[in-house]
């Protein structure tokens, strides 16, 4: 059995442990998303982390992240030198012809700047460019996911995989996310 011991228990020396100041920050006229990069864990769990506080998603932290890190992409801008993430989503596929947005989160400074959209649209294209044949999310922003194609659609009519997921979710008993697809 391995020690975890000196594993550690809070943000590393040198790691950011809080969202990014962007005040002052050159932001691009023309943002674009990449796969996410194991040194991008830290800026994505702080950034998803920010908003599971406030119940609006679920948390991630870096076990997930870096066991998951293929399923996201990220959206970063250099604050100080550094380069920081001020979005990030991922694509998770459950089966052969079904995939699921999760994870979506944009640095509150940056909301309604259309990051969200970009990402969003990039994770639908590696959807299509795998062959899944639809993706689903569960969100508290219908009318977000609305605007990209996606449609509400009952939670009863959803595949068994799904509630594999959901099973192991902190709010499978009183869930108010709404579920969404988009078919291809």
């Amino acid at each position: 059995m391995q020690d975890l011991s000196s594993a550690p228990q809070q943000p590393r020396l040198g790691t950011r442990a809080t969202l990014p100041d962007l005040r002052g920050v050159e932001l691009p006229a023309v943002f674009t998303t990449r796969k996410a990069r194991i040194q991008d864990v830290d800026g994505m769990s702080c950034l998803i982390n920010e908003f599971a506080a406030g119940g609006i998603m679920l948390a991630r932290g870096p076990l997930y992240l870096y066991q998951n890190i293929q399923d996201y992409r990220v959206i970063t801008v250099a604050v100080d030198g550094i380069e920081s993430v001020i979005a990030c989503g991922g694509l998770h596929v459950l089966w052969e012809d079904l995939a699921e947005v999760r994870s979506v989160a944009v640095h509150p400074a940056l909301h309604r700047s259309g990051l969200g959209r970009i990402l969003v649209q990039d994770l639908i294209e590696d959807a299509r460019r795998i062959g899944t044949g639809r993706v689903f999310t569960f969100t508290l922003a219908p009318e977000f996911f609305s605007s990209l194609g996606f449609t509400t659609v009952d939670r009863d009519t959803l595949s068994p995989v799904v509630w594999a997921e959901c099973s192991k979710c902190p709010k499978f008993y009183k869930c108010d996310e709404v579920g969404m697809m988009l078919y291809f």
